[in-house]
């Protein structure tokens, strides 16, 4: 019998709004906020004593990532063109008038940073050689001036407190280091242990990693194997570790008095948002234990924190900590959710085929929503993780009587650096063996039937769906692949530059290992997949280019397999717009109830 369902992913999706990166003017009145209300990221403006909001900037194009400039009186703001990642940067003025735009190129400018006088925008750009590098540009226009000029990707940026030069961190996972560079260009490694990763964030949000006086600079460091928080001196490079434990830490923020720092906190895939003082003294929790703290925020007044929070039955809400009492400001629901078609996470471990533990987040329905049957769903990244936040797929899938699991496989993040660097050169290889396990798994446990068994995926999710239908056949009774790669080979000749670098440190060079990266494409393969396979692609995306998903429905197609393929062709990576992420879900939500219908 057909339940029935009213969490569904055309009436939620438009009620549920998307927030991303956010700032505080400087007198601490307005809060800046990138959200989509409709079917598009704009930027809006928050009263923060009336709580009245209003659209500050809004496109046809998605508009993200603002930041207030010293004197409040502008917000920079970038854009790209329907998901290409290739954005411009804009400043936008907070009482509304002409837009100026900064930078006009067909290559990417992000992350726009204010120098602390207000004449200088720096960012990310790779327009040198498709190297994401450190540039600056005078907010009155001209020609940008590139400061760094290294093959190793720029990832983050912040200003030193007097202006003359900018920390950042360096590297896509392996051997990352935290730079400084002048406004001259010259360049010095400040925090680069062996054998190790160091950034000056390492999360979403916006770095301040600098003490207010610019002596000092936080990071985080795997060089116990864990990320923890350590402190340089930058005048004598004396390093002392403040937060050492056996979590993963990230983004510490330096309090704008200089006398704490926040930090996030991930206890096996819950983050909290925590302050210790700067010697390391005193740590105490800001946000709840359970679900997810993310883009924290000092106020400028150093008695407050901003940050989102979410878990996997609560969507975002924007936040602000004061004392001992915490006030949602932007709540990104618009109607009460239906408690009884939702499901929460449970934290299981399985073994995998060598024996390790692996963490997984496992959704079971309610008795009476049951379906019967089961999907695996791997996170993408691969260095990612699936953390106990808000995800509507998850509870798509759970309010349609799909049991799910979400294994936080080999080679992700979270669990410290010899986990993550499990995978090297093996890329598809025991991680895909984890999730072919997570499968059996849940059959071996009474979950589902043994012919009652899906993947979905995204991204490397996406490629790992393919991957595990061609590995374990017999296990699978149907697949979804979103935004997927599947050619080693002619992924790494055509995606972003910085996804090139990260393949060739990880899988060795194409040119050299070309038997190593077809061994781990998934379409050498495709006569040994049974299940039925829906692909989508993004005709914009930089990522996982559009032209691997037809490649393998064409190859299927010619081989009598059962595939579908829906392509955005406004999108990239992703679909930023509602419309579009209604019609991918339902899609994928009918693929696979037909071929695992109620029973």
């Amino acid at each position: 019998m057909a339940r029935k369902v009213t969490f569904t992913p055309r009436r939620f999706l438009k009620r549920i709004w998307q927030l991303g990166n956010f700032d505080v003017s400087p007198d601490g009145r307005l809060l800046a906020f990138a959200a989509n209300k409709g079917d598009q990221w704009s930027v809006y403006l928050l009263d923060l004593r009336t709580k009245k909001d209003r659209i500050l900037l809004q496109s046809e194009q998605s508009v993200l990532n603002p930041e207030f400039s010293p004197d409040g009186r502008w917000i920079a703001v970038q854009s790209d063109f329907e998901g290409d990642e290739n954005y411009n940067i804009y400043l936008v003025p907070v009482k509304g008038a002409h837009v100026q735009k900064i930078t006009a190129t067909p290559f990417d400018s992000a992350f726009p940073r204010w120098s602390p006088d207000g004449t200088k925008i720096a960012f990310l750009s790779n327009r040198d050689g498709d190297r994401d590098n450190v540039f600056v540009v005078d907010t009155t226009g001209g020609d940008p001036k590139q400061l760094t000029n290294v093959d190793d990707i720029v990832g983050e940026i912040a200003w030193r407190p007097d202006g003359r030069s900018i920390a950042f961190s360096a590297g896509v996972g392996f051997l990352d280091y935290v730079g400084l560079v002048d406004l001259a260009g010259h360049l010095e490694k400040v925090v680069a242990f062996p054998d190790s990763e160091n950034a000056i964030g390492g999360d979403l949000g916006r770095p301040e990693p600098w003490s207010p006086n610019g002596r000092e600079l936080a990071f985080v460091s795997n060089v116990h194997d864990h990320l923890d928080i350590g402190v340089l001196d930058v005048k004598t490079k004396r390093v002392r570790f403040i937060v050492t434990n056996r979590w993963d830490k990230t983004m510490p923020l330096w309090a704008p008095d200089g006398k704490r720092i926040a930090f996030l906190e991930n206890h096996d895939g819950n983050v909290q948002l925590k302050v210790v003082s700067r010697d390391g003294k005193g740590s105490r929790a800001i946000s709840p234990a359970k679900g997810s703290a993310t883009r924290a925020l000092w106020s400028p007044d150093a008695k407050g924190l901003f940050y989102h929070h979410s878990t996997f039955t609560q969507p975002e809400r924007l936040m602000l900590r004061k004392g001992e009492r915490s006030t949602p400001l932007v709540n990104s629901l618009r109607e009460p959710l239906p408690k009884g078609e939702l499901a929460d996470g449970k934290l299981v471990r399985y073994p995998s085929v060598d024996g390790r533990q692996i963490p997984a987040w496992l959704f079971v329905p309610r008795k009476e929503r049951r379906r019967n049957a089961a999907v695996v769903d791997p996170h993408g990244g691969p260095e990612s993780q699936t953390l106990n936040e808000w995800d509507a797929r998850f509870q798509f899938l759970v309010a349609e009587g799909f049991t799910i699991l979400a294994p936080n496989y080999r080679g992700g993040t979270g669990s410290g650096r010899a986990w993550r660097r499990l995978s090297d050169r093996d890329l598809g290889g025991g991680d895909i063996q984890d999730i072919i396990a997570g499968g059996r798994w849940l059959i071996q446990r009474g979950h589902v039937p043994a012919d009652r068994l899906g993947a979905i995926g995204v991204s490397y999710g996406g490629y790992a769906v393919a991957h595990v239908l061609e590995k374990a056949p017999e296990l699978w009774a149907v697949g979804v692949s979103i935004v997927g790669y599947f050619n080693w080979l002619t992924a790494t000749t055509n995606e972003r530059g910085y996804l090139r670098r990260y393949d060739r440190q990880k899988m060795g060079d194409p040119a050299v290992d070309a038997d190593l990266y077809r061994k781990f494409s998934p379409i050498y393969f495709l006569e040994e997949i049974r299940a039925p396979v829906l692909f989508t692609g993004g005709a914009h995306d930089p990522r996982c280019p559009v032209t691997e998903a037809r490649a393998m429905v064409d190859e299927m197609r010619k081989m009598g397999k059962v595939v579908d393929y829906l392509e955005f062709a406004d999108e990239g990576h992703w679909p930023r717009k509602t419309s579009n992420q209604i019609r991918l879900n339902e899609r994928a939500l009918q693929w696979l109830r037909q071929y695992l219908p109620d029973r």
